[in-house]
C-alpha cells in the first residue's frame, strides 16, 4: 500500500512535469530555443500541448514485487487522466535491455518516461538523450548519474541507519554481522548499505561486519551467498538483506543449516512476499521482525513483529 501511494505521488509529479513542458511560453521574440527549464530541470526542448501524451514506466524488473507494486500504483493514479496512454516495460534487470527500451521510447516520440536504473552510470547517457529530446525523465528509486527533471526515492539512507540500530540492540550491542548487498552501483543499494555501516559504526563499535556480497535483489543468489557466509564463519549474530527477497533468501538458507535461531535477520522494502505468512513464520523466528517498510521521506519501521 505505501509504495502504491509513492506511485501516486511520482505520477502526480510527472502529470506536473508534463503539464510544465505543455504550457511553457515561447521566449520573447518568438522563439523558443535556448530557454532555460523550470525548477531546475535538465529539458531544455519543450513540447507544445497537444490531445494526449505517451508515458513510458521502464522498470528494473516488473515481475518483481517492488516494480510491479509501482506500476500498479502508477496505473491508478493515472486512471482520472484519461489523456494519458501509460506502458510499462520489462528491464528484466539488464542494464543492456533498458539501454535498448530507451532508446526506443524516444525514437517513438514518447512524452515522459519514468525509470528505474538498473545501473546508474550505464543508463546515464540514455537519460541524457531524453533530455535533450525534450523527454522528461523521472527515475525511481534507483538513479543515474546525471541531471534530469525529477528523482523520486524511498529514504534509503535513513533505512539502512534504521535496520542497524534496530539490530543491534537485538544483538546486545556486540557480535558478528554479514551484508547480503544488491546491485553494485544502484543508488539504492549504495545508500542503503552505506546507512547502515554509518549506524554500527558511530553506535555499536563492538559488532563487527566480517562481509558483504552482492546477490543483485535475488532470493535464490541470496541463498548462495548466504551459505558461503556460513561455510566462512562459525558465529554470524546478524543479517541485513539489503532488499527483503534477500533477507528471505538469507533465512531460507539458515534454516537448512539449523541456525536460524543464532542471529538477526533484517530486510528492507516491505515487499509482499516477504510478508507472506510462510515468510514471516519464518523471519519471525530469526528475528522478530521482517523488515524496514518505507515510502519517499518517511520510514514506517517494522512491517511485522512477533
Amino acid at each position: 500500500m505505501k509504495r502504491k501511494l509513492t506511485a501516486i505521488l511520482l505520477a502526480a509529479s510527472m502529470v506536473f512535469c508534463l503539464a510544465l513542458t505543455g504550457c511553457s511560453n515561447p521566449a520573447p521574440g518568438g522563439s523558443d530555443s535556448g530557454d532555460a527549464a523550470p525548477n531546475g530541470a535538465a529539458s531544455a526542448n519543450y513540447k507544445a500541448a497537444k490531445d494526449s501524451y505517451k508515458i513510458g514506466f521502464v522498470s528494473w524488473s516488473i515481475g518483481h514485487t517492488v516494480p510491479a507494486a509501482w506500476d500498479e500504483g502508477i496505473h491508478t493514479a493515472l486512471d482520472g487522466f484519461p489523456q494519458y496512454e501509460y506502458t510499462a516495460f520489462d528491464g528484466e534487470a539488464s542494464a543492456e535491455t533498458q539501454i535498448r527500451i530507451m532508446s526506443d521510447l524516444i525514437s517513438q516520440g514518447y512524452d515522459a518516461i519514468i525509470l528505474q536504473a538498473s545501473d546508474g552510470a550505464a543508463l546515464t547517457n540514455s537519460v541524457e538523450e531524453a533530455e535533450a529530446a525534450g523527454i522528461p525523465v523521472v527515475c525511481l528509486n534507483l538513479d543515474v548519474n546525471c541531471n534530469h527533471t525529477g528523482f523520486v526515492s524511498m529514504a534509503a539512507y535513513e533505512a539502512g541507519y534504521a535496520v542497524a540500530e534496530r539490530m543491534g540492540e537485538q544483538m546486545g550491542g556486540k557480535g558478528n554481522v554479514v551484508i547480503i548487498q544488491g546491485v553494485i552501483g544502484s543508488s539504492s543499494q549504495t545508500y542503503r548499505e552505506a546507512g547502515f555501516r554509518d549506524a554500527m559504526t558511530a553506535l555499536y563499535p563492538d559488532i563487527s561486519i566480517l562481509d558483504a556480497q552482492p546477490a543483485d535483489w535475488d532470493k535464490e543468489t541470496a541463498i548462495s551467498v548466504m551459505n558461503d557466509f556460513m561455510q566462512s564463519y562459525s558465529e554470524i549474530g546478524g543479517v541485513f538483506g539489503v532488499n527483503d527477497s534477500m533477507a528471505e533468501g538469507a533465512a531460507i538458507a539458515a534454516e537448512a543449516a539449523g541456525r536460524l535461531n543464532e542471529m538477526v535477520i533484517w530486510g528492507d522494502d516491505g515487499e509482499s512476499d516477504a510478508a507472506s505468512p510462510r515468510a514471516l513464520r519464518r523471519l519471525s523466528c530469526a528475528c522478530g521482525c521482517v523488515t524496514a517498510a518505507m515510502f519517499p521521506g518517511i520510514l514506517t519501521g517494522p512491517a511485522s513483529s512477533t
